[in-house]
């Protein structure tokens, strides 16, 4: 079984979600094969579950992330800052997920990253959390909160996902956080995590015509802005320049 994967490196934070947006649609309707997108983003972003509050980040400390762009996904979950990490957005149709409830997937991808990242790096020790909370709450500040499934060196939060479930589908999106890795080695460990996962194998591609059109016509629902209280005497901005 062949999947999808898209190296598509660093995006607009507003962009990366609509992508992310419309490689679901894309899946889920046939268009797409089932697609694994790694990336990273262009400029420190806050990302928001999409039942989120505007206010949440402010708990990071306006001071810390100043200029700091903020962006909702189309997942849920809780808020996190995104700046030296890699992160990834999987999505599978109905018949991809077959023998794979999405509800295991968190736990499953997790054990599998661990493995892959212990394999480089004998030294350190992976484990998937067994304890926390069930659901991130609204106010949750991702990195900061510890979940059932999440993936941890020692007590420090490694990775961490969201996902958003249809009759016909399932979008996954996620973070990982670990310094002692380059970036081109956490994509590498996370796209074999998902091959060991669903035993199939990734095939590097490209945006489809109708994907790239989509993920226009959705931009304009997660354009990221910056909360003027963090600016003093300018107003809320946003970019969309890719």
């Amino acid at each position: 079984m062949t999947w999808r994967l898209l190296l598509t490196g660093p995006g607009d934070p507003g962009f990366n979600m609509a992508l992310d947006g419309a490689l679901a649609i894309a899946v889920r309707r046939g268009w797409s094969p089932p697609t694994l997108r790694i990336f990273q983003w262009r400029q420190p972003t806050i990302s928001l579950g999409c039942h989120q509050p505007a206010s949440i980040p402010q708990a990071l400390g306006p001071a810390s992330v100043q200029g700091t762009a903020v962006v909702r996904r189309p997942t849920a979950g809780g808020a996190v800052w995104h700046t030296r990490d890699v992160s990834y957005a999987l999505a599978c149709n109905h018949s991809a997920l077959q023998g794979h409830p999405g509800r295991t997937l968190y736990r499953c991808f997790h054990a599998a990253l661990g493995c892959a990242l212990a394999s480089h790096r004998g030294r350190w020790r992976y484990t998937v959390s067994r304890r926390g909370a069930g659901t991130a709450p609204q106010s949750a500040i991702c990195f900061q909160q510890l979940l059932a499934g999440d993936l941890m060196r020692g007590r420090t939060k490694v990775a961490g996902a969201a996902q958003r479930r249809w009759r016909d589908g399932l979008l996954q999106q996620g973070t990982v956080i670990e310094p002692t890795f380059s970036r081109d080695r956490l994509a590498l460990c996370i796209r074999a995590a998902w091959a060991d996962v669903f035993c199939c194998r990734f095939t590097v591609g490209a945006l489809t015509v109708r994907e790239r059109v989509l993920a226009d016509e959705l931009w304009s629902q997660y354009r990221p802005w910056t909360p003027s209280s963090w600016l003093p005497g300018t107003p809320d901005a946003s970019s969309r320049s890719r």
